[in-house]
């Protein structure tokens, strides 16, 4: 049986999906050259932005120039994501992060899903306005 990725969204859901279906997504390396970013095909449905170390943050970057540029598939993060980053892969603009079966046990579920869970009540709150401006604007008057 191939190792299953756990797959959580904003929305508070945690899905099972297998790693052979999760390698078949459209796979960037958080390390590219924005160059590269600009030559993918912003038709593509699902993309994964892959986090090489949990201290290179080049991924959220990455995210939020593909959303942009008008990327409007469904965007994952990979990799090494830590359940304290949560709350920033979903300010970049991902919908969800791939946690491998070896990355959900090195912290406990309990982690992954207290994560989780003031993100999930951030975006309801978010959602019931039309004045969301990101952190980024907010720190730089925008």
């Amino acid at each position: 049986m191939s190792e299953s990725v756990r797959l959580l969204s904003k929305t508070g859901a945690v899905t099972l999906m297998d790693a052979e279906s999760a390698s078949l997504l459209l796979q960037i390396d958080g390390e590219a050259d924005f160059s590269a970013i600009e030559s993918i095909d912003l038709s593509v449905d699902v993309t994964v932005v892959q986090f090489n170390g949990v201290a290179d943050g080049r991924g959220f970057s990455q995210a939020r120039a593909l959303r942009e540029a008008g990327y409007s598939g469904h965007l994952y993060a990979g990799g090494f994501i830590n359940p304290d980053q949560l709350s920033m892969v979903f300010q970049t603009g991902f919908d969800g992060v791939l946690v491998s079966a070896e990355r959900w046990q090195d912290y406990s579920e309990e982690s992954w899903l207290s994560a989780l869970e003031p993100v999930v009540n951030l975006s309801y709150a978010l959602t019931a306005s039309s004045q969301h401006r990101s952190i980024w604007q907010a720190r730089h008057g925008n």
